[in-house]
């Protein structure tokens, strides 16, 4: 931008630079605060001294005020050459003084010379503001890792201390007093200890598929598989350890299949840490005269799964937390859990490139929906 109030002066100017850059004009300095402040700042500014009602050292002060426009160099143009005139000038802020009248070299050197200092001291600015970025997400990174290995010793320590113990009584039991058991007896011991150690083996998997997911590692391997069989597997190994003699499994967890093709295109490990968290928790959260529901059809170019328990609910203030490590809803009580399955839900859908979303009512109970695309 070039501010003069002698039109010749901006004519002369504008013809001798716009060869090379985009010019503006402005015959006084309340036109070229109005310019500098618009959308698009000037680059550069030459800066006329002697001007009517604001000078070019009063214009100066206001663009090195203003943290907007107080990057943008400025060169002042004047007719005054005396040392105390340039000194004011540099000491207000310019980074150059051309005296008039102009010489054309000169000035299209010195405009050269500031661009590309400024272009210079821009891109490092850049990188100094990515640089800065970039520490900054390592550190909320490495924070984050910090709360997570922080929670996770908690969490173990709690978490393990229950299977541990069961273990070491079941041990105990049948090492002094295997002889007086009865077979059943000796049989719900060995059975404790396999339901203890499956536990603990659960616990270990979540955590290092949490481990894979947040180190994008988690693999995506998608094949043909049949969806209605994995299902009537993955209920099959829910309701294991559910039911009792006697019981119908179809009154503890019902599933409805509406699928023309059974065939689809799926990770079938992803499937089943979606399928098994959700229909685990629904059999866990539901009453046992109640029953849970699970739904699965085809809509469209989408798989849909909806997963609904009878349960207690998810209370609003857990739902924006649900699927973060480790977060469990404030209402589950001594409901035995990690926090780590829904995580492991959410990061295995998002895989598949696909969503998921829950609807909850305290009391009533919870539906997820799960949607992948084909």
């Amino acid at each position: 931008m070039v501010v003069d109030d002698t039109p010749a002066n901006l004519v002369l100017m504008n013809d001798l630079l716009q060869e090379r850059y985009t010019v503006k004009v402005a015959s006084s300095g309340a036109r070229a605060l109005k310019i500098a402040n618009g959308d698009r700042a000037p680059d550069l500014i030459l800066l006329d001294i002697m001007m009517p009602d604001m000078d070019g050292y009063e214009v100066c002060r206001q663009l090195k005020a203003n943290p907007k426009t107080s990057g943008i160099p400025i060169i002042f143009l004047t007719a005054l050459t005396e040392e105390r005139d340039e000194q004011l000038g540099l000491e207000l802020g310019a980074v150059d003084y051309i005296t008039k009248p102009i010489g054309p070299a000169i000035v299209l050197a010195r405009v050269q010379t500031h661009l590309s200092l400024k272009q210079a001291r821009d891109s490092l600015e850049q990188r100094n503001r990515e640089d800065k970025l970039r520490f900054e997400v390592a550190m909320a990174q490495q924070l984050e890792l910090n709360n997570l290995k922080s929670t996770f010793l908690s969490m173990t320590t709690h978490e393990f201390r229950t299977p541990l113990t069961s273990i070491l009584s079941a041990q105990v039991l049948l090492r002094h007093y295997g002889e007086r058991l009865s077979q059943q007896e000796r049989d719900d011991a060995l059975e404790n200890i396999d339901g203890a150690v499956h536990r603990m083996t659960t616990m270990l998997d979540q955590v290092l598929t949490i481990g894979r997911a947040d180190a994008n590692l988690l693999e995506f391997r998608p094949q043909t598989i049949d969806l209605a069989l994995l299902c009537h597997r993955l209920r099959e190994e829910a309701l294991a350890g559910h039911l009792v003699p006697g019981d119908d499994p179809g009154e503890r967890l019902a599933m409805a299949l509406d699928l023309a093709q059974t065939q689809v295109h799926a990770d079938e490990k992803l499937l089943r840490h979606i399928l098994g968290n959700l229909l685990s928790n629904a059999i866990k959260y539901t009453p046992s005269a109640a029953t849970a529901t699970f739904r699965v059809s085809k809509e469209g170019n989408e798989l849909v799964f909806e997963v609904q328990d009878q349960g207690i609910g998810i209370p609003p203030d857990d739902l924006p937390r649900l699927f973060g490590n480790f977060h469990r809803a404030g209402n589950v009580g001594d409901i035995p859990g990690t926090g780590l399955g829904l995580t492991i839900v959410k990061r295995a859908v998002e895989s598949h490139g696909g969503s998921i979303a829950v609807h909850s009512d305290v009391g009533v109970g919870t539906r997820f929906t799960i949607r992948i695309p084909q």
